[in-house]
């Protein structure tokens, strides 16, 4: 039944660390002794389960806390209000968190590493630290240099699962828990910046205004759309969508006049396609 609690409701406190048998603990340690100081000896030793079911309201109003933590099962109840404790400052969770940022303490090695990839100038590493150890990265890709470039984007996709192999393998970091001294690191896929732009002003604008100069397209070609891709390659799609008039050999013909007027433009069409749809 573990569940990690990844919402941080107080920007002061990280328990993203801990689970449910952690704050499960939490309320446990504070609950029986209320109820003995509150209702008594004897009925402190009563089984915690009636004790839960009797008692917990009246327990959360005397610490101020929510009432609805007290729905649902008992050890989700209990994980609620312990973690709600915790939260709250009545408890300081024992923590094994280290006390620098990963990423400024090895970032010479990392940026070396980085470096090792050769990657173009178009293409950063960005990271987001927010407390010790907890650590979420990317590489951000300018979209119109991406697309025109004549080089291999196939490394940029595998960026991220190799890099947290060298996190484990090299520099030794097991991934886990936080609280429990461990490295907490996801990589996202990488992201696209200025596509927007370029969709607005050469996509929109441009191109499909100049594709219907080309021959045939008026006659043969219903449409295009873009397909923007970045989780198992670097690279963009233009889907064409023909009439039900247009013979293969149109849109073969179609196919290749566009491609031909992109690279003219100094597109690279293997990064940015040309497909039938």
């Amino acid at each position: 039944m573990v569940r990690n609690y990844n919402t941080i409701l107080n920007e002061e406190l990280d328990l993203s660390g801990y689970s449910d048998e952690d704050f499960i603990e939490v309320f446990v340690e504070y609950f029986r002794p209320w109820i003995r100081k509150t209702h008594g000896d004897e009925i402190g030793k009563y089984p915690m389960s009636l004790l839960v079911k009797k008692y917990l309201e009246e327990f959360n109003q005397d610490y101020g806390v929510d009432s609805y933590l007290g729905y649902g099962n008992m050890l989700g109840k209990m994980a609620k209000v312990g973690f709600a404790l915790a939260q709250k400052g009545v408890k300081e969770l024992p923590s094994l968190n280290k006390g620098f940022l990963f990423t400024e303490k090895f970032k010479k090695i990392i940026d070396h590493f980085f470096s090792q990839y050769n990657f173009p100038d178009f293409v950063k590493m960005h990271f987001e630290e927010n407390s010790p150890f907890n650590v979420y990265g990317y590489l951000v890709v300018e979209f119109e240099p991406a697309m025109k470039y004549e080089g291999n984007l196939n490394e940029i996709s595998k960026f991220g699962t190799e890099f947290v192999k060298f996190i484990e393998n090299y520099l030794g970091f097991e991934r886990g828990s936080t609280a429990h001294g461990k490295l907490n690191i996801n990589m996202g896929t990488p992201r696209f910046v200025g596509q927007e732009e370029w969709i607005n002003k050469f996509f929109n604008k441009t191109f499909k205004k100049e594709i219907k100069k080309l021959p045939y397209t008026q006659s043969y070609l219903h449409s295009v759309k873009l397909e923007i891709q970045a989780y198992h390659g670097v690279y963009s799609k233009i889907l064409l969508t023909f009439k039900r008039s247009a013979s293969w050999t149109a849109e073969n013909r179609i196919s290749e006049e566009i491609k031909g007027y992109l690279q003219g433009l100094g597109y690279n069409t293997n990064n940015l396609r040309v497909e039938k749809k």
